[in-house]
């Protein structure tokens, strides 16, 4: 699981120790020694000695005084030289390393809503009392990355409702991983059963008379202001993406949704083109379909690319190993994907559909 520690190390690590000391003013000469460029410091933030015996690695931002002998790390100098606490020092860290375009990953989603009434079965929100299922774990699917799709864990719950009839119905969601499904709005609208025993006749469930998957994208609630998204199929692609998103800092803005399918929806505002365009109006600039890399996926990622580079967003198509999906390869792998995918437009369409793969 992620933490405030893994960040912060994160954060550390990322400083330009040239970029600080200018940043902060400090008196300082380049030189070189045995492991590289340095910076040779005029005064030890630890003894006050001015007489340039201090020096620190810039690319590792270690470094030592020759008088007193004292041993730095980026941490150690940065807090003696300004005199913080441990707490003002972790923030000061983080502010600096945002001024250099440092971005934590996002790790709260929005706040949502249930004003529709929908009676999710009982169940427990993951991970709980700080431990995650092993389930989740297995594919990949963190404490907090459970936490921000809002995971929850139904042993023996149940879905009443009635049929079309009027007959009272009732569904069992027992041993299953319980995905809210929210609108852009962050209304919850619908959810999905997972089975996790392998044994269930039906692998999801979903709750009768409820709005379609078809119709959401799934976890668009956290796209709004977002320039670009990736377009996944199914909810553990759009996790999976999630978490190879983190992994690179240039990314993290970038916000992944599911289409609950290699189809996107089209023909009026309630459509998923349609959630594309509110999307547009609060900032959207690029889609990029990263459904898995069968051929017939491709040619309808192409197909979508082509309907949404026609409502005026710039459509980009990602292309991962053939017959897998974000789910079934590493976070490198759907990093790579994400970085050569191709704008479409009518040339590079034709050449994605005719090409051998």
């Amino acid at each position: 699981m992620r933490s405030d520690r893994g960040d912060l190390n994160e954060a550390i690590a990322s400083l330009d120790m040239e970029y600080w000391l200018d940043r902060e003013g400090v008196n300082y000469k380049h030189t070189r020694g045995s492991s590289g460029r340095q910076a040779n410091v005029k005064e030890c933030p630890c003894c006050g000695n001015s007489k340039w015996k201090v020096y620190i690695g810039l690319e590792s931002g270690l470094g030592n005084c020759f008088v007193c002998e004292q041993k730095f790390s980026r941490w150690g100098f940065i807090q003696n030289y300004l005199g913080l606490s441990n707490v003002d020092t972790v923030n000061h860290i983080f502010a600096a390393a945002k001024d250099q375009g440092w971005r934590p990953p996002r790790v709260t989603s929005v706040a949502t809503s249930n004003t529709n009434k929908l009676a999710l079965p009982a169940s427990i929100a993951l991970p709980h009392n700080g431990r995650n299922m092993k389930y989740l774990e297995n594919r990949g699917i963190t404490s907090s990355i459970a936490s921000y799709f809002g995971l929850r864990y139904s042993h023996e719950g149940k879905f009443k409702y009635r049929n079309d009839d009027g007959k009272s119905m009732v569904q069992d969601y027992a041993k299953r991983i319980i995905i809210p499904i929210f609108d852009l709005e962050g209304d919850l609208v619908s959810f999905q059963g997972r089975d996790i025993t392998g044994e269930a006749e039906k692998k999801y469930l979903f709750p009768p008379g409820f709005s379609s998957t078809g119709t959401q994208l799934y976890n668009g609630q956290n796209a709004i202001g977002a320039e670009h998204v990736v377009i996944g199929e199914g909810v553990f692609d759009v996790a999976a993406t999630k978490i190879a998103l983190d992994g690179d800092m240039k990314l993290r803005d970038v916000v992944p949704v599911g289409s609950f399918g290699k189809h996107l929806s089209h023909g009026d505002n309630e459509s998923q083109l349609g959630k594309l365009m509110t999307l547009k109006e609060q900032g959207l600039k690029f889609v990029t379909f990263m459904w898995d890399g069968e051929d017939k996926a491709i040619d309808a990622a192409v197909e979508a690319a082509l309907i949404v580079h026609k409502f005026g967003l710039t459509a980009r198509v990602a292309i991962l190993p053939k017959d897998k999906d974000p789910n079934e390869v590493a976070p490198s792998v759907v990093r790579a994907a994400f970085w050569q995918a191709e704008t479409i437009n009518a040339g590079v369409a034709t050449r994605l559909r005719l090409k051998k793969r």
